[in-house]
């Protein structure tokens, strides 16, 4: 297929399947961004660079190599740049989701109230843009309650308050943590908060497409969190009744079409709870964490990367699986900050039954930090397995870290990291 692919962003070397995925297909890709990084030069056949944080800077420049070398489509496999490749698509006549589509997956009050006006199943929620919000909030609501900025994403920023006597002090660690300093995502919207109930449950993740108005779903992923909401563990497919999965896939239907997302992929995460399945959010891209690289394609053989590149051509897209087999992806969280000083129990795992993948993140000598000092810091290896179904997926990936330790030297004390054992159904 010679055709011309636009990227938003060559990020990080786990966005090479992306990029690798075009090139498989014979597309002559283009990347757009402030930097291209060395990983990514063999898959990149045109780079244009921009501060892609600023569209009214990128926009001329798209529009000039546009006119030079026309692009059949633009994508981007991360949050930070769903608005602005909305923005370019429907500047240059590309397939792409409405522009103020974009612009509600990227704030999630606007969501909320889009999910709101249309009866779709959510947590009651307020805005929240000073101390005073908060106050009235909490006389609205009920306890716990949930806080997080409406612009960032993957679960950066976000509070549990159990109760008034900790609003002040967690609204303090907001203003203080929540910075461009600390993570670019929160510049976005900046002091903008949304407050809801918390919700009770099991949080599940759907991943798909929707091209040309129809919504295509791959399945549903299962999901494990730590105390600052953190996800250490995804399993595809959720060990779930066919009335509850027939319940999700009709809520998260009912979302898209709220939001009018169209020619993208999706990631919308719903909370299983006693009260019925209700949205958490909708993200107009599809899943990262390995979820859309890896396991959805070792369980069912759904090439979700290979899709979104085609909807965005506004080619034809095959979601008809080939397999049914079970697939987990399980990161080590460190328990403390500190510097790595040594790893023990990482040897032969690639050659564990079941393992796909196996990756140390932050070697001997590399500091790790945790939430709110710096968030998405303290993921410091990772496994991938698959197996004739989820739990033994899940069950093989608890197997290949059991023994894994990383010993943390943190103020003169040695703290040491190991996994913890995820329970599985038999």
């Amino acid at each position: 297929m010679s055709k011309n692919i636009l990227f938003f962003n060559a990020t990080y070397i786990k966005k090479e399947k992306t990029l690798s995925t075009a090139k498989d297909l014979g597309l002559i890709v283009y990347v757009v961004g402030p930097t291209l990084p060395q990983w990514s030069y063999p898959y990149v056949d045109g780079f244009i660079e921009s501060n892609t944080y600023d569209i009214s800077e990128t926009l001329p420049k798209l529009k000039k190599r546009h006119q030079e070398h026309p692009f059949d489509g633009v994508i981007t496999f991360w949050d930070r740049d769903v608005l602005p490749v909305a923005e370019t698509a429907q500047e240059l006549g590309l397939h792409g989701s409405p522009v103020h589509s974009a612009k509600m997956a990227r704030h999630k009050l606007t969501m909320r109230k889009a999910l709101e006006a249309n009866n779709v199943p959510h947590p009651r929620f307020m805005s929240v843009k000073g101390y005073e919000d908060l106050l009235k909030a909490k006389r609205k609501l009920q306890f716990p309650l949930i806080i997080k900025p409406v612009g960032a994403s993957a679960s950066k920023g976000v509070f549990k308050i159990d109760s008034e006597k900790e609003i002040e002090q967690i609204y303090r660690t907001m203003n203080a943590h929540l910075t461009e300093k600390n993570d670019k995502m929160f510049s976005f919207h900046h002091s903008e908060y949304i407050i809801e109930e918390y919700m009770d449950g099991q949080e599940v993740s759907i991943e798909g497409i929707v091209s040309k108005g129809k919504v295509f779903i791959a399945g549903i992923t299962e999901k494990e969190i730590d105390n600052y909401f953190e996800e250490y563990l995804h399993a595809f497919p959720a060990r779930l009744p066919s009335n509850l999965k027939n319940e999700i896939i009709k809520i998260t239907n009912e979302a898209i079409n709220a939001m009018g997302l169209d020619n993208c992929g999706f990631h919308a995460e719903v909370m299983i709870t006693n009260d019925g399945c209700k949205i958490v959010e909708v993200n107009g891209r599809i899943g990262g964490d390995f979820i859309t690289t890896h396991l959805v394609p070792v369980s069912s053989g759904i090439d979700l990367t290979k899709n979104t590149l085609l909807a965005s051509l506004g080619e034809p897209i095959n979601f008809s699986p080939d397999r049914s087999k079970g697939s987990c992806v399980k990161f080590l969280i460190a328990k403390n900050e500190g510097v790595i000083q040594e790893w023990r129990g990482d040897k032969n795992i690639h050659e564990m039954p079941g393992v796909v993948n196996f990756t140390i993140e932050k070697e001997r000598g590399e500091s790790v930090l945790l939430p709110p000092n710096k968030f998405h810091d303290s993921r410091i290896a990772y496994v991938i397995t698959e197996g004739k179904d989820t739990n033994q997926a899940i069950k093989r990936a608890n197997q290949a870290l059991e023994g894994v330790e990383c010993i943390i030297i943190s103020d003169e004390k040695t703290l040491v990291s190991h996994m913890e054992t995820t329970e599985f159904s038999s």
